[in-house]
């Protein structure tokens, strides 16, 4: 069978280790020049690094990152209204969260493939369905047919174009800003992610490596139609907060502050046509509310290659149904929560974030967890 992913991203990358480690070939076809290996930090809760280690073969990987153990919500005061265990007992989870910097992760997953394996310069701009196989049309202007075509574009994704136009990213009302910056405070601690509410805003911090001080911080609020926020704005806006995250952003170079309107889909609708299939953010892209989203597209891919090398019918059909049946369910309710969790936040009335509002929701989030890949 012949296999090709669009879309170079890490969901992409993953995917096409895991169909390989299934013994199913596959192409990685990515629309840049070159490797996405820029970024600022991203976050892999327990769930997905067990997918991790199956992919990367050893737990080498693990140096890699910094373990996360802890999720806080702090008021606007800096005082603990909530904390939250990312290993809760009682489920078995026998791995840790992670912060990774994106580049670090983006490089262990491409050295795990061969360099013929991804090929630049090619953007999916058309498919094809011809029965047997499907045809794409690439920016470069080359057609080719495959099998089986895996959209991991993300929230601009063409290939959903393709499976079901209605799917169109919808502005959640968020903007983000973004940044890494070596940083070190009595308050911010190594062993967890830290969250600051603020009145329908947060600022939320991760250590990315405890050697070093380098931390990755993102400030989301809504946007109100209003030109996004230079530094300076968002000092402005978070000047409640404790004086060491200002500190924290302000020692972060303006150019290297990633700040866009935040758009996401509800992954309702179909998740394949035909022998087009998708995964990952261009299916369901989410909020960071609790920086989901990795691990989500890393489990449709787990699911995705176990119902390709487990289908026993002619068709292919078949084995795209049972994980759309496996997969949208599960993330459909996933998503549910992290709406409930960004309301919370970012549109109900200051004061509203408390531990018995967050409770429930947290419960919620845990009981997905049961029923997670491994």
């Amino acid at each position: 069978m012949r296999i090709a992913i669009i879309g170079a991203g890490l969901n992409g990358l993953a995917c096409a280790i895991m169909l390989k480690r299934f013994g199913l070939e596959c192409t990685v076809f990515e629309r840049g020049q070159g490797p996405r290996d820029s970024g600022t930090g991203i976050y892999v809760w327990p769930q997905a690094m067990q997918v991790l280690r199956f992919v990367l073969k050893n737990r080498d990987f693990l140096g890699r990152g910094q373990a996360i153990e802890f999720l806080d919500t702090h008021d606007k005061q800096g005082r603990l209204i909530h904390s939250q265990p990312v290993r809760p007992e009682g489920l078995g989870i026998p791995a840790p969260a992670m912060m990774f910097l994106r580049t670090e992760l983006f490089r262990l997953l491409a050295a795990s493939l061969e360099e013929r394996d991804i090929r630049y310069g090619m953007g999916c701009e058309r498919l094809e369905d011809l029965g047997d196989q499907v045809q794409v049309t690439f920016s470069n202007g080359q057609v080719e047919g495959f099998d089986l075509v895996i959209g991991a574009d993300g929230v601009s994704s063409t290939v959903r174009s393709f499976v079901d136009p209605g799917m169109i990213p919808y502005d959640t009302g968020l903007v983000a800003s973004r940044g890494v910056v070596a940083f070190r405070s009595p308050l911010l601690h190594s062993d967890r992610c830290q969250i600051f509410t603020s009145t329908h805003s947060r600022v939320v911090t991760y250590p990315l490596n405890e050697a070093t001080s380098l931390r990755y911080w993102f400030a989301a609020y809504q946007h109100r139609n209003q030109p996004l926020l230079d530094r300076a704005g968002l000092l402005e806006l978070f000047a409640a907060l404790p004086e060491e995250l200002l500190r924290m952003i302000g020692a972060t170079e303006e150019k290297e502050i990633l700040t866009h309107k935040l758009k996401a889909l509800t992954g309702e609708g179909h998740w394949f046509r035909g022998r087009v299939v998708m995964l990952g953010d261009s299916i369901h892209a989410m909020l960071p509310t609790l920086g989901y989203g990795l691990t989500l597209g890393l489990e449709n891919g787990f699911m995705l290659a176990q119902a390709l090398v487990g289908h026993c019918d002619k068709s292919l059909e078949s084995a795209l149904k049972r994980y759309e049946l496996r997969a949208a369910q599960r993330s459909r309710d996933m998503l549910k929560v992290m709406r409930d969790m960004t309301d919370l936040y970012y549109f109900e009335r200051e004061g509203e974030v408390s531990k018995a509002r967050l409770t429930p929701i947290v419960q919620r989030f845990h009981h997905l967890a049961q029923s997670t890949v491994f």
